[in-house]
Formats: structure tokens, C-alpha cells, sequence
């Protein structure tokens, strides 16, 4: 009998022993094991004692519920707070994608992952990152109208798969790769902005029932993050752009110039013909006619260079009236032959005005580079040189630097 007291006790401290070990680590708790545990004890307790005890394991599952929750939820802010860190730092498309990826990846399974754009009006929907097994397909299109994809964007709805077994099986229509298994829950969240649909994100698993209602709100946030993000990396980009566009011509300005211009002299054995060219009458076209006039006479002039501009020749509006035109690898004949054919443009196109003609003359200078110059501001330098030549001649001609 006393031995029996003692198998007893022993057994009594190894519960309580596992009970502290489960509280001090209770999101690692298994509900699998708590159920297997549950069934020992009770054959060994009294209906009463039984009752209690299955009391005291209820509120363990309960705590390590509510623990799991919490500590699910903490990992959703951090996720939530990590994403903005991150958008509000960069303006690079692929960046944002890829690391909502990353972030998604976790605090939930997401064995495939992609997010579709499609703007109103377009016929096909754009795939930037498709991600499969850890490779990225991308970028795909598809034709609107076409795949779960094209439904999610019609209704603005979020739809859970939970499991393929009661689903359509076509591959196409849920997710792009060539992973060894299919996936087996998807869901597909509109991206939204305002009341504007901007596209679909999707997180999938190879398991069923993978997803919870929590994360359906998940990507719906990390959604609505990514599509303000690329939206600002897209109107960054813009502003950026036209920043280097003159916003009167619409050709380059001096900005992209010295861009331009510094990274062809960094190719190796680079070499560029700078063609320079100053009107030769905006200041009496101004006084005579006003500025609508010599905007008009601006205007003609890049009309010229554009026309005249070979596949890898770029045309700058430099300053007022001042233009550049830089012509990698051509030969000093021909840039020449570039600023004749400007030139001649402009004396067969002269410009109208209360009822009069007014002809168009600029003066041009031609450096190259490394034959005049060896860096970019002597390049500039010589050609400035040459085009003053040319206004010290008479204007309405062109001249080559000569050194000396």
C-alpha cells in the first residue's frame, strides 16, 4: 500500500513538473499532446479529481491560445511597422515586391506568392513577381479576364480556397511556376486604393486549411501598403524623370546632359561628338514679336535636332536658347554632317508671325572626345570655344575646335 502511495506521488510530481514546463514555454504546447495526457490521467483519477483536472488542462489550452494570439498578433504589428520602415525608404518596384514577399513569408506560410497589377481600361494584367517553391517566375501578363485573378478585380472581393478538393483543378487558374506539388489554399486579395482596384495579391500553401481569418486581413493591409508604395515609387519615378526633361521642348535638359555625358565617358574606350548650338535672333525675335514668338522659335530648333538625331544621339535644350546634341562614336564628319542637316532644317521651316517670315539661323561648334578634350567639362569647354568662333565669323555656321 505504501509503495502504491509512493508510484502515486512520484507520478503526481511528473505532471506537475510537465504542467511548469508547459507554462513557462506555453506557446510550444501541442494540443495533441494535452489531449494524449488528458486521456492517461483520467483513467487514474476519480470522477471528481477527473472533472478538475479537465479543467486545468482547458484553461492551459485556453492560455496557450490566447498567447499563440497575442504573440501572432505582436509578429502582424511588427510585420505591419517593418513594411512601412521599409516603403518609406525605397522607390525601387522590385524592392517593394520582394519584400513584402519576405515579410509576408513570416508570419504565414506562403510556399507561392504573386502580385497582379492591372490599371482599368487594359487588356491584360501584369504579373511583376510570381513566386514558386522560392523561384520567381516573374514577370508574367495574362490576358484580362483570365484566371481567378481577373475575378477577384471584377468583384473586389476576397476569396479563400481552403482546399482544391471541391475546387477546379486547372493550374493556371491559381497561381505560375513549376513547383513538384500544387498548392492546396489560396487566397486572392484585391489591392486597393481609395475605391480604385489596383490589382490582386496572393499567399498559397501546400497544405489545406493553411490560412486563418487573420490572415485574409493580413494581406489586406500589407495589400493596401503595397499599392500606396509602388504608387508613390511610380510618381517618384515620374518626378524624376521629368526632371530631366525640359518642360517647354520636351527634349533633355542640362541635367540629364552632364548624367548622359559623365556615363559615356565612363565606357571604356569611349568615344562622343558634342555638337553645340546657339540661336542666332531670340533676343530681336523677343523685343520684335514677344516671348510667344521665340518660345515658337525654341521650339523649332529641337523640332530640328530630334529629326536629325541618329538611334543613339540625345538632344538637350542646355539653356535659353542654347542647345546640345551628344552623338556617341560619331566622326567628326559626321557630326558635321549632323549640324548642316540641323541647319538646313531650320532655313526650310522658318516660323510665321503677324504676317511675316521669320528665319531661323543658328551658330554651331563640334568637339570630340578624347581628340579635343579628356574629360567632360574640357569636351563642353572646347565646343564652347568653337561655337563662339563660329558668332565671332558672322554666325550661321558651324566650326570645329581646333586647339591653338
Amino acid at each position: 500500500m505504501h509503495e502504491k502511495h509512493d508510484v502515486r506521488e512520484a507520478y503526481a510530481r511528473q505532471l506537475l513538473e510537465r504542467y511548469s514546463q508547459w507554462l513557462g514555454n506555453i506557446e510550444a504546447v501541442e494540443l495533441g499532446e494535452v489531449e494524449a495526457l488528458s486521456r492517461e490521467v483520467d483513467s487514474m483519477l476519480s470522477e471528481q479529481d477527473s472533472v478538475l483536472h479537465a479543467e486545468l488542462l482547458k484553461q492551459i489550452v485556453e492560455l496557450r491560445n490566447k498567447v499563440t494570439e497575442m504573440m501572432w498578433i505582436s509578429e502582424h504589428m511588427k510585420i505591419l511597422h517593418d513594411l512601412s520602415h521599409i516603403f518609406a525608404k525605397t522607390f525601387e518596384e522590385s524592392e517593394i515586391l520582394w519584400k513584402a514577399f519576405e515579410l509576408v513569408s513570416r508570419v504565414m506560410r506562403a510556399d507561392a506568392f504573386f502580385i497582379a497589377f492591372y490599371d482599368e481600361g487594359d487588356s491584360e494584367i501584369k504579373i511583376p513577381i510570381s513566386i514558386d517553391n522560392g523561384v520567381n517566375y516573374g514577370p508574367l501578363t495574362i490576358p484580362y479576364g483570365q484566371a481567378m485573378v481577373s475575378k477577384v478585380i471584377d468583384t473586389r472581393e476576397t476569396i479563400h480556397i481552403k482546399t482544391m478538393k471541391n475546387e477546379p483543378s486547372e493550374p493556371e487558374m491559381f497561381r505560375w511556376g513549376s513547383p513538384e506539388m500544387d498548392t492546396n489554399t489560396c487566397i486572392f486579395v484585391p489591392l486597393m486604393l481609395g475605391n480604385q482596384i489596383k490589382g490582386v495579391v496572393s499567399a498559397q500553401s501546400y497544405r489545406e486549411f493553411a490560412y486563418k481569418k487573420e490572415h485574409e486581413e493580413l494581406l489586406k493591409i500589407i495589400g493596401f501598403q503595397v499599392a500606396s508604395a509602388i504608387e508613390t515609387a511610380r510618381l517618384y519615378e515620374r518626378m524624376y524623370q521629368m526632371s530631366f526633361q525640359d518642360e517647354l521642348t520636351g527634349i533633355a535638359n542640362y541635367r540629364a546632359f552632364h548624367r548622359d555625358l559623365e556615363k559615356l565617358l565612363s565606357e571604356e574606350n569611349a568615344s562622343v561628338s558634342l555638337i553645340m548650338l546657339d540661336s542666332d535672333s531670340l533676343k530681336a525675335v523677343n523685343d520684335h514679336f514677344g516671348h510667344h514668338a521665340g518660345d515658337a522659335l525654341i521650339k523649332q530648333i529641337a523640332e530640328a535636332m530630334k529629326e536629325v538625331a541618329g538611334p543613339e544621339d540625345t538632344a538637350y535644350r542646355y539653356a535659353g536658347d542654347e542647345f546640345m546634341l551628344l552623338c556617341p562614336g560619331a566622326s567628326m564628319e559626321m557630326a558635321e554632317e549632323k549640324a548642316s542637316a540641323i541647319r538646313e532644317y531650320l532655313r526650310l521651316r522658318p516660323l510665321t508671325q503677324d504676317d511675316c517670315c521669320i528665319l531661323i539661323a543658328v551658330s554651331v561648334g563640334i568637339a570630340r572626345y578624347p581628340q579635343d578634350a579628356n574629360t567632360a567639362d574640357g569636351l563642353k569647354r572646347a565646343a564652347d570655344e568653337a561655337l563662339y568662333r563660329s558668332k565671332r565669323k558672322g554666325k550661321n555656321c558651324t566650326t570645329v575646335y581646333a586647339a591653338g
